[in-house]
């Protein structure tokens, strides 16, 4: 009854984005005995060449929603290229990054982490400070941004080098557009 109500929850967010939900929630509540709280949706589409894939991890905790672009259209029926992109989501549900890349994260984030940084960086000798902060945000995106974690099946790799060795292969271009990933009891 929870899938069929959170199917037909996202069928209308597509063709009614105006409805108010509140009154389907409050009787799926109801029916349930269970307490359901919409904390946010979102949509991704496509833009030239490429796809939008899902991911339920394990247990339907955590699900992500992956935007992949491609050069060519044959790419996107390709098995290696399939792969790729589950497991990509996979990487995404298991690592929780804050963006695909450093441009994109919130310029909040960056400044409490770049004081951090500098607070760790007290006390050390002056030509030291500069590099221990470069170093401690170096670490801040290469655990924060998708691109720059190391992939989870092969962390020696980052995700951009495992997406650019795929992406040689099938001699094509593939980007990573745009990740959502949701979790059950986050709130926004």
């Amino acid at each position: 009854q929870f899938i069929e109500f959170v199917g037909d929850v996202a069928k209308l967010k597509l063709t009614a984005p105006d409805t108010d939900f509140e009154e389907m929630r409050v009787a799926q509540v109801a029916k349930l005995g269970e307490n359901i709280l919409l904390s946010r949706d979102a949509k991704l589409e496509v833009d030239g060449t490429g796809l939008v894939a899902a991911y339920i991890h394990t247990g339907a905790k955590v699900g992500v929603l992956l935007q992949v672009g491609a050069g060519k259209e044959d790419t996107l029926g390709n098995d290696d290229f399939k792969v790729l992109v589950k497991d990509i989501t996979l990487h995404i549900a298991a690592s929780a990054p804050v963006s695909v890349s450093r441009d994109e994260v919130d310029p909040e984030l960056v400044a409490k982490e770049q004081a951090i940084a500098e607070e760790q960086a007290v006390g050390k000798p002056p030509q030291a400070i500069e590099k221990i902060v470069t170093g401690k945000m170096n670490k801040f995106f290469a655990t924060s941004c998708l691109l720059e974690q190391g992939f989870v099946k092969n962390p020696d790799i980052s995700i951009k080098d495992h997406i650019a060795s795929v992406a040689q292969a099938l001699g094509d271009e593939i980007t990573v557009a745009k990740f959502l990933r949701f979790q059950v009891g986050e709130s926004f």
